[in-house]
C-alpha cells in the first residue's frame, strides 16, 4: 500500500541522466525516501545514474560505515574528473565568479552528460541547490533538485 502511494508521487522531469552530489549519495545510502523515489524513477526509465569521482572522495572514508555508500556507488557509474571536465568546471566558475569548486565539478559532470553522452535531460540531486543552480543557470536541459 505504501509503495503504490509513493509511486503516485514519483518525481517527473527525469528522462536520461541522474547525477548525485555528495549529499545525494549519502541520502541514498541512508534510504532517504525522496532520493529513493528519484532512483526508482531512474530505474523505470533506464536512465543513467552517475556520480563524479570528486563526489566519491567527499563521501568515502575507508571505514566500515562506508558500506551504505559503497552500495550506492556499485549501483551508479563513477565518472572521472579529467582535464576536460576540470576545464569545463573552471569555465562554469568563471561565468559566475564563484569559488565553489566541488559544486562546479558536479555541475560539469551534468553538462558532460548532456553534451558528451547524448542525454536530453539531466537532474542533479543535492541538499544545497544554490551554488549548483547558479552554475547551471545557462544549461536549460539540466535541472537541480533539492532533496
Amino acid at each position: 500500500m505504501a509503495r503504490s502511494r509513493r509511486r503516485r508521487h514519483a518525481p517527473a522531469g527525469l528522462s536520461d541522466l541522474l547525477v548525485l552530489d555528495a549529499e545525494g549519495v549519502s541520502k541514498a545510502a541512508r534510504d532517504d525516501s525522496r532520493v529513493q523515489l528519484w532512483l526508482e524513477r531512474a530505474r523505470e526509465l533506464d536512465a543513467d545514474v552517475v556520480i563524479s569521482a570528486v563526489t566519491l572522495a567527499e563521501v568515502v572514508r575507508g571505514v566500515a560505515r562506508d558500506a551504505g555508500v559503497n552500495r550506492v556507488v556499485k549501483a551508479t557509474d563513477v565518472w572521472p574528473a579529467d582535464e576536460v571536465l576540470a576545464r569545463r568546471a573552471g569555465r562554469l566558475l568563471g561565468n559566475v565568479s564563484s569559488d565553489a569548486t566541488i559544486d562546479a565539478l558536479v555541475a560539469a559532470t551534468a553538462v558532460a552528460g548532456r553534451q558528451g553522452h547524448g542525454a536530453a535531460h539531466c537532474v542533479v540531486l543535492t541538499s544545497d541547490p544554490g551554488d549548483l543552480r547558479l552554475l547551471l543557470a545557462d544549461e536549460p536541459g539540466v535541472r537541480v533538485v533539492a532533496v
